[in-house]
This record gives structure tokens, C-alpha cells and sequence, in this order.
């Protein structure tokens, strides 16, 4: 509120100084980034860990960690790896996949950087033990390798992340593109009708869905969408189907999407799995 006002020609006279207005942010999860847990320290191009990054064993510090880089007033860390929704939760900074002693980073067990797909997301809570309000959070997929085992130069099957279609127009929704980890969809701010898509890497051919009721979708081409798509030949564009009610009704939800390989229905990657909350 403006305690007076100044007259016309003062403020004609007058030096309008640009100013901003900071709002407080909700607690997020901003990145990854890939730890040497001898050190303590950062290993040198994975801070942050970039989308779909492959790891050489042969090129990486014997002992790892993965740490959550954060913003706002974050009270805890949800991770989760691979199909473990929820692997470990952190109350205390710095943020850790595997743990950490007064800031000494504990070495995760060798099957977290197993050869191979993974995925680790992290979402992030106002309150401890991964309660209160949930904010943004990230997922990242990425492949491990070592030295020239890379799985003899085929591509990797995995699925970078989800999102939020809007089944009328079949644009993404903004602010979903990603779709982030722990996301609170609210109904009264988003489209109508809505479908969800993976974005998947090179070596995917097919897609299978689950619900936590049990149904499935098998999904043989891109786009591979949760609720199913159709090509429209007169516009060369992807027509998506909207989804159900239900499965974007009020509550709690967890989806499972498992990709497989281009040159084999019989290979798999990892599965992500979708944990997020529905409200009006």
C-alpha cells in the first residue's frame, strides 16, 4: 500500500527503477548430480546428471552417490529407483540416494550402478519422512556401462519421462512436459481431457502400461500413449484418445510403464513407476 501520493509532475520527473517481486517457492527437486563417495565431491560432468547419461564404470570413481540439489523449504526427499517407488527417504541435507554420515557420503551398493537401465526420481516434501505438502521432484534415466560392454552398440530401452497431454488440442500441458515426481494433478487447472504420453529413447518399440487395478495397455508405436492415439491422415498429425474418468479421478494413483525393445519383444528396460495424487 502506498502510504501518499506524488504529485503529476514529480512523477513525470521521476526515475522509474525496475523492481520484482520474489514469491517463495514451493520445495522442488531442481537436478542430480552424481557423487564420488570417497571424496565427497561432485564427479566432473554429471553435476547435474544430464538426461539419459550412460556411466562407464571403467571411466567413474570406484565408490557412488547420487545427490538431490534442491530449492525452497524442503523438509525431506523422497527417492525412488528403478521399480522401488520409494527407496529411501532423506530428512537431512545433503540429500543422498544411499545415505550419508554428517555430509561423508555412504557408497550405494553396487547393484544401483549395476550394468544396465536405471532410473532414480526424487520428490520433494515441506515436512519430514516424506510428509506434508509435495513439491516438484525429478526423474532420470540412465544407462551403465563398462569399458566396451555397452551392450554391443544397441540403443538404449528406456523411458526419459511422461507427459501431461491435452487430448484436445495434443499438446503437452504446460508446466507437465515433463510430468514432474510426486505431481498433484489438480482438475480445476487443467484441460478437460487428458491423455499422458512417454518419451522414450531409441531402442523403444513398445510400451506397456499398468494400472494399479491390474488393467493393461500394450502400446506397438509411437506415440505411446496411456489412453491410445489414432493418426489423422488428413492433417499427418496424432489424434489422442482422452482417457477415462477414472483414471484420473480423486486420489492417490501409481501407474507402471515398462518399455521394450525395438528388436525384441522378449527385452525390457527399466520400469518407471508413476506415484501422483488427483484433487478437484
Amino acid at each position: 500500500m502506498l502510504a501518499a501520493l506524488a504529485p503529476l509532475a514529480s512523477l513525470a520527473a521521476a526515475q522509474i527503477r525496475p523492481q520484482s517481486i520474489v514469491v517463495n517457492p514451493g520445495p522442488a527437486v531442481t537436478s542430480l548430480t552424481l557423487i564420488d563417495a570417497d571424496t565427497n565431491r561432485p564427479v566432473p560432468g554429471y553435476d547435474p546428471i544430464p538426461p539419459a547419461a550412460t556411466l562407464d564404470l571403467s571411466k567413474l570413481p570406484a565408490r557412488l552417490n547420487l545427490r538431490a540439489n534442491t530449492a525452497g523449504p524442503v523438509g525431506s526427499i523422497r527417492f525412488g529407483l528403478d521399480s522401488k517407488s520409494s527407496y529411501r527417504v532423506e530428512n537431512v541435507a545433503p540429500y543422498a540416494l544411499c545415505g550419508n554420515n554428517g555430509g561423508a557420503y555412504v557408497a550405494c551398493p553396487s547393484s544401483v550402478f549395476s550394468p544396465g537401465h536405471h532410473s532414480v526420481s526424487a520428490a520433494a516434501y515441506t515436512g519430514a519422512n516424506a510428509s506434508g505438502t509435495a513439491g516438484s521432484g525429478v526423474l532420470v534415466n540412465f544407462n551403465v556401462v563398462r569399458g566396451n560392454t555397452a551392450g554391443g552398440g544397441r540403443p538404449p530401452v528406456t523411458i526419459h519421462s511422461l507427459t501431461l497431454i491435452d487430448a484436445d488440442s495434443g499438446r503437452p500441458v504446460p508446466g507437465y512436459d515433463p510430468i514432474p515426481a510426486g505431481a498433484r494433478l489438480k482438475l480445476s487447472a487443467l484441460p478437460r481431457h487428458l491423455n499422458v504420453r512417454a518419451n522414450v529413447a531409441p531402442g523403444v518399440g513398445r510400451v506397456r502400461f499398468v494400472w494399479e487395478n491390474g488393467q493393461t495397455r500394450l502400446e506397438l508405436g509411437v506415440p505411446f500413449t496411456l489412453c491410445g492415439d489414432q493418426p489423422d491422415r488428413k492433417t499427418r498429425k496424432d489424434h489422442y484418445f482422452a482417457c477415462d474418468p477414472g483414471v484420473f479421478s480423486p486420489g492417490e494413483h501409481r501407474i507402471t510403464v515398462t518399455p521394450y525393445a525395438t528388436w525384441s519383444p522378449n527385452v525390457s528396460g527399466p520400469a518407471l513407476i508413476w506415484v501422483f495424487s488427483v484433487e478437484r
